[in-house]
C-alpha cells in the first residue's frame, strides 16, 4: 500500500459525511416545518393573537401542510436508509467512518417531529386550542 492509496482510502471513507450531514440538517428543518405547518392552522395564529401579535401568510402554509409533511417523511426516510447502509458498509469494511451519532440523533430527532405533525390534528391540535381559550378567560 502506498501513501497516494492511503490517502485515498482516507477520503473515500470520509466522503460521504458532509452530504449525510447535510441530508440530516434538511431532514429536521423539514420536519419543524411539518409542524409548524400543521400549528399555522388554528394554534399558531391564535397563540400569536392572545399574544397580540400577528402573522400573515400563515393560511397558505397551514394549506400546504400535507405536503410539507409528505417531504419531511421522505428525506427522513433517505436520511435513515444512507445511515443504514454506510453503518452496514462500516461493519465490512473498517476504512470508512461509521455514521455519526450527532447524525443518528438528528434523524432520531426529525423522526420524533414529524411524528409530532402526524398527530398533531387528532391529538395535538385539541388540547392546545382548549389551553389557549383557558388562557384567554
Amino acid at each position: 500500500m502506498t501513501a497516494s492509496s492511503g490517502l485515498r482510502v482516507r477520503r473515500e471513507g470520509q466522503g460521504g459525511k458532509p452530504a449525510e450531514t447535510a441530508l440530516n440538517w434538511a431532514a429536521v428543518a423539514a420536519a419543524a416545518g411539518a409542524v409548524f405547518a400543521w400549528a399555522a392552522c388554528c394554534v399558531l395564529p391564535m397563540s400569536l393573537a392572545l399574544a397580540g401579535l400577528g402573522l400573515g401568510g400563515l393560511g397558505w402554509v397551514a394549506g400546504q401542510r400535507t405536503w410539507f409533511t409528505l417531504g419531511a417523511l421522505a428525506l427522513i426516510s433517505v436520511g435513515w436508509v444512507v445511515t443504514w447502509r454506510r453503518a452496514r458498509t462500516c461493519r465490512v469494511d473498517s476504512s470508512c467512518a461509521a455514521p455519526s451519532r450527532l447524525g443518528i440523533a438528528m434523524l432520531g430527532a426529525a423522526t420524533v417531529l414529524v411524528l409530532l405533525a402526524l398527530i398533531w390534528q387528532p391529538i395535538v391540535e385539541p388540547w392546545a386550542l382548549a389551553l389557549i381559550r383557558s388562557a384567554r378567560g
